[in-house]
């Protein structure tokens, strides 16, 4: 079977006939092994009109230019804007627990450690709700309050958090309401009306980052064949809500085995990694293996000048960047140095004056409500800035990131974070020196498992681990041997607790 003059592999054209048949399927696929491909020899063998769900715009906007016709590629929030979002195009506007407290009714404060604060927990709630399949807000929507109350308190605060979080999500979906909302608000709005597309089959690629609301939604269509494809180790957004649809799909499963990007070192560290980290007795895992037409080469000295750096943090970029300057080497940043350049004038004037000009917060009355919602669930992403902020000084960092190209072309070596580096390859990368060894509180942590997967996984010919403490082979095997014991030690707990006990 071919596509377009290109030979199928056998593994790939027998996923295409079984595919054909009319049944939905999810299909587990490395890094690097041609899964558009894949899908795009699928779409031409399937009958009737189709939608390609794609988890990002970029993503959407590349498929488009590769799908037939009979393709629509889209977003899922792309779909929520068209039927119900552009509603609410004049209030997607950043939303913090301090404005929502001072300019909307949230109740008493009595309780919490102040206004801003029970805001913040009712702006979870409500994310928690947005990014969920439920139709109704219950206490699993809450975040952990603390416990340093009694039961009967911790309840009561609970359960009004819980009706507020309620009463504000209604107020929000009011097209007359002034109340910001989120993106996530008008998809789930558009969730609950149930929609119905009208397609005869529906591609949705990169599955494992699908929050549980749009792949509700997909799943619910009807008289519609459904392809899931992706690889639930790249699974890296659960900040996002993702909850690694890939691993919880319980329909039939096919597989793509062979990555075409580089060669068998680099699949086998990546399959280390996984096998070292993950706990065993919950893990379905089927080894995928290198191109044998390639040569890969995984490093432990540090000899070969990288083409990019891969960090875990915005702080492992900045001080990279330091380090590579500092070595006359040319630096280009992914994504850029403008938005981020203006973000900290943004909070240096904020941190000066109580205000900023800047768009994303113009919302804060004073720095201090920054930091505090920057310590908060929806502030992640500042957190990370203000800490390098607070290290370094605005001047030194504006000087360093105005040293860098505008241009990848132009630059010795790119810089990112593994978030940022996700789907694209360079020649020789270097892992940086910031990343968690994947064990949380003595048990395994797949998250950052996934993270150190997704970044050796972006080099086609070496990969640099030489200053990567968690992808070196001895702190591998120790963490294999922690996991094998916490395996263990599970199973023996269970054997006490159910002696006695006959199925």
């Amino acid at each position: 079977m071919q596509y377009r003059g290109t030979q199928l592999t056998t593994e790939q054209e027998n996923n295409v006939l079984t595919i054909m048949a009319g049944n939905d399927h999810v299909i587990q696929a490395p890094p690097g092994s041609g899964k558009t491909f894949q899908l795009l020899a699928t779409a031409r063998k399937l009958p009737g009109h189709g939608l390609s769900i794609s988890f990002n715009k970029q993503l959407a906007i590349e498929a488009g230019r590769k799908f037939a016709s009979h393709v629509t590629c889209r977003t899922g929030h792309s779909l929520a804007f068209g039927a119900v979002g552009y509603k609410y195009k004049n209030r997607l506007l950043k939303l913090t627990g301090a404005s929502l407290a001072r300019n909307y009714d949230i109740g008493s404060a009595k309780g919490y450690h102040s206004a801003a604060t029970k805001a913040y927990l009712i702006l979870e709630t409500i994310r928690q709700f947005c990014y969920s399949a439920d139709e109704k807000f219950t206490l699993l929507h809450v975040p952990k309050l603390p416990t340093a109350v009694s039961p009967d308190a911790l309840k009561a605060l609970q359960n009004d958090i819980m009706l507020q979080a309620r009463r504000i999500f209604y107020q929000m979906s009011l097209e007359s309401s002034k109340i910001p909302i989120t993106h996530d608000v008008y998809l789930k709005l558009w969730a609950l009306s149930k929609p119905e597309l009208h397609k005869d089959f529906i591609l949705f690629d990169e599955y494992q980052d699908a929050n549980p609301v749009i792949s509700s939604v997909i799943k619910a269509q009807t008289n519609c064949q459904k392809i899931f494809v992706g690889d639930q180790f790249q699974q890296i957004y659960a900040w996002r809500g993702a909850v690694n649809a890939i691993a919880n799909t319980q329909i039939n499963r096919l597989y793509i085995t062979r990555s075409f990007r580089f060669g068998q070192a680099i699949a086998d560290m990546a399959n280390t990694l996984i096998t070292h980290y993950y706990p065993q007795d919950s893990l379905i895992y089927k080894p995928f293996f290198g191109n044998p037409d390639r040569e890969a080469i995984v490093d432990n000295t540090g000899i070969y000048p990288a083409d990019c750096i891969i960090c875990r943090t915005n702080n492992g970029v900045i001080i990279e960047t330091f380090a590579e300057l500092t070595k006359s080497r040319k630096v280009f940043i992914l994504g850029g140095v403008q938005q981020i350049i203006s973000l900290i004038q943004g909070i240096t004037q904020l941190k000066a004056d109580n205000y900023s000009k800047h768009p994303e917060l113009s919302l804060f009355r004073s720095y201090s409500d920054l930091i505090e919602y920057s310590e908060s669930s929806f502030g992640g992403d500042l957190k990370a800035l203000i800490r390098i902020l607070d290290k370094h000084g605005s001047v030194k960092i504006i000087n360093v990131l105005n040293q860098t190209e505008p241009y990848a072309s132009q630059a010795d070596v790119t810089i990112t974070t593994a978030h940022k580096s996700k789907g694209l390859e360079w020649s020789i990368v270097k892992l940086a020196d910031d990343y968690i060894i994947p064990f949380e509180n003595k048990n395994p942590s797949p998250e950052e498992t996934n993270i150190l997967y997704v970044a050796s996984t972006r080099a086609l010919e070496i990969l640099d681990i030489s200053r990567c403490q968690a992808a070196q082979t001895n702190t591998m095997t120790s963490a294999k041997r922690i996991n094998e014991k916490i395996i263990d030690a599970f199973r023996k707990s269970m054997q006490k607790e159910t002696k006695g006990f006959k199925l």
